[in-house]
């Protein structure tokens, strides 16, 4: 089965992803499943060691409240983590892969809760069973929440972009801010930015004003966010409450052009 997944966007940007198979997302799901079993068994272990020395009423509605906590944390852990770290849970973090929209784009909230809704039935008979039956019989590897949702789970560590479509052998007309209003050029390390990442830069920063602005902070995110994975600074860049997606590939752009020049 091919493991390359490829997608043109509507601005005729071909985006190259890695998909992820079955080995690689049953780790994740077993840290993932650690991680949450580890946070029942300390709930259970809380409410019956302390919560009951509390006496029968106050030590019941206690009770009662940690185990509503213990199952929002344990069903709204894939959400929470999906929509806030670009896709990526603990588990898939630690395993280098990341989901995403059909189109390419970063997956929002009501995908997230669509496909986590359905792990329930994915998980049936017992441990993903079901999940990994559909996972066989479709070329994507999508679970039974995959296909509800409209997600794929992609490699993060290999993804490339490279350029399509008639106009993209033109070199469009780029505005790059002055070197002294560079925010972000302390973490970049053009070294590590290649030609096809760059090519990809220079026609996202030439075409951006014609894109609608949520297409546009979508597709800007997409691009930059595996050259972010890169660099060393990555965790400072993220610690940012907003990532300016433009002003970052600006000054990437700039810098790596400075390097080749």
């Amino acid at each position: 089965m091919n493991e390359q997944l490829s997608i043109e966007t509507p601005e005729q940007i071909d985006l190259s992803f890695q998909k992820a198979g079955i080995g690689s997302r049953f780790y994740a799901a077993l840290i993932d499943t650690g991680l949450l079993t580890l946070i029942a068994l300390v709930g259970y272990y809380v409410n019956r060691n302390f919560v009951r020395e509390l006496g029968d009423t106050l030590g019941n509605w206690l009770g009662a409240l940690g185990g509503i906590i213990v199952f929002a944390l344990f069903w709204g852990y894939y959400m929470v983590f999906e929509v806030t770290t670009n896709g990526q849970s603990l588990g898939k973090r630690a395993l280098g892969l990341r989901v995403i929209k059909e189109g390419g784009y970063p997956i929002g909230f009501a995908d997230s809760a669509i496909r986590n809704l359905v792990r329930l039935a994915d998980f049936l008979p017992f441990f993903y069973g079901a999940g990994l039956l559909a996972m066989l019989i479709n070329k994507d590897w999508r679970r039974l929440g995959d296909l509800a949702a409209g997600t794929l789970v992609v490699k993060t560590a290999r993804t490339d972009r490279k350029l399509t479509g008639a106009n993209s052998t033109a070199v469009p007309s780029i505005h790059i801010p002055p070197r002294q209003t560079f925010i972000y050029s302390a973490w970049i390390q053009p070294e590590l930015v290649t030609e096809n990442e760059l090519d990809v830069i220079r026609e996202y920063l030439g075409r951006r004003a014609m894109l609608p602005k949520l297409r546009r902070s979508e597709l800007g995110r997409t691009i930059a966010d595996p050259i972010i994975e890169k660099m060393e600074g990555k965790e400072e860049i993220r610690s940012r409450i907003l990532v300016d997606y433009d002003k970052f590939l600006e000054e990437v752009y700039a810098l790596k052009t400075s390097e080749t020049s």
